[in-house]
């Protein structure tokens, strides 16, 4: 059995891997490559939860049967990170092999690269405000990651800790170069930014739908599991809508869910993949509406692509991708 920790996962996914691996995964869940169920969730009564989400990926380079489980406590005070746990590769790398991969660093990277490829494809190439509302590891991640596909001159940040934010703007000016502006509220924070991206564990909508700037991207990360919530269901009313897979942002999405129920959203309106203009269209065909929404709330395929790849590469003398 392989273990792979935090250290060999960092050193193997380059931003521009993610990026690549990230292109891959979806374009598989579009194309139908995947079988997987709806993830498994189950609380406990402190407020933790514990998810499973098992897939199989029929062919190509990333092949098999894989299944991660993580812990997940938002009250993380003395830990370095809210995930705990291990992505499960099946038949990996010989028959009948297993591999064990940390699954919080995958989850890390693998979220914050998401939301970059769609900032990729949804937004013009020249947007330079961002705006972060949270200030955990997925907020330094997605920093990282959006300066990887934009020329990111300004940051905006909010979070509802002082200690946190000023801890977060510090991280910002002097690991990335960025000057920074502390906003008082989330719609301070958006108001002048290009592209948005929420990032937190709130339960309690932080952003409506007057809130938003004319145009802009909105990156919604912090509310993978019903009963968290960052946007008002208005919001959905006002932008064009993405997802990372139709069937499990319906399933997670209290304020998707709370959008259509009050009429907000049409019926038949359930998102377009980013998979799906990954495939299926044509980059100099698609124009970008004034506002845009990527709705992700974290796929097993994901997991399961990173984590091959990076047994592939560790198994390659000469650990080039396999992408």
């Amino acid at each position: 059995m392989h273990i792979i920790d935090r250290s060999i996962v960092e050193q193997i996914l380059t931003p521009q891997l993610c990026l690549k691996l990230s292109a891959s995964a979806f374009s598989l869940v579009s194309r139908g490559k995947v079988k997987q169920t709806l993830r498994s969730v189950i609380p406990s009564d402190d407020g933790r939860l514990m998810g499973t989400m098992p897939a199989y990926i029929t062919e190509g380079s990333f092949k098999g049967f894989g299944l991660k489980t993580v812990k997940v406590d938002f009250n993380y005070k003395n830990k370095f990170t809210s995930h705990e746990g291990y992505i499960f590769l099946y038949d990996s790398p010989n028959e009948g092999e297993m591999a064990l991969v940390d699954a919080a660093s995958v989850t890390e990277l693998r979220t914050a690269a998401a939301s970059a490829l769609a900032t990729s494809i949804l937004t013009p190439k020249n947007v330079n405000q961002l705006a972060v509302l949270g200030t955990g590891i997925q907020a330094k991640m997605h920093v990282k990651m959006m300066q990887e596909i934009r020329p990111i001159k300004h940051i905006h940040i909010w979070g509802r800790n002082e200690k946190n934010v000023e801890t977060f703007a510090s991280w910002c000016h002097t690991q990335c170069n960025l000057p920074f502006t502390i906003a008082a509220t989330p719609a301070e924070a958006v108001s002048k930014a290009d592209i948005i991206c929420t990032v937190t564990a709130s339960q309690n909508a932080i952003l409506q739908a007057e809130d938003l700037p004319e145009n802009c991207h909105i990156n919604a990360v912090g509310s993978s599991a019903l009963g968290f919530q960052e946007l008002a269901p208005n919001i959905y009313s006002i932008v064009e809508l993405y997802v990372d897979s139709k069937e499990a942002v319906w399933d997670s999405s209290s304020c998707l869910i709370q959008a259509k129920q009050k009429g907000l959203i049409a019926l038949d309106n359930l998102g377009i993949e980013i998979g799906e203009l990954l495939t299926f269209s044509s980059r100099n065909e698609f124009k970008t509406p004034k506002r845009t929404l990527f709705k992700s709330v974290g796929l097993a395929v994901q997991d399961l692509v990173f984590a091959r790849e990076i047994i592939n590469q560790i198994h390659r003398p000469t650990h080039t991708s396999s992408i």
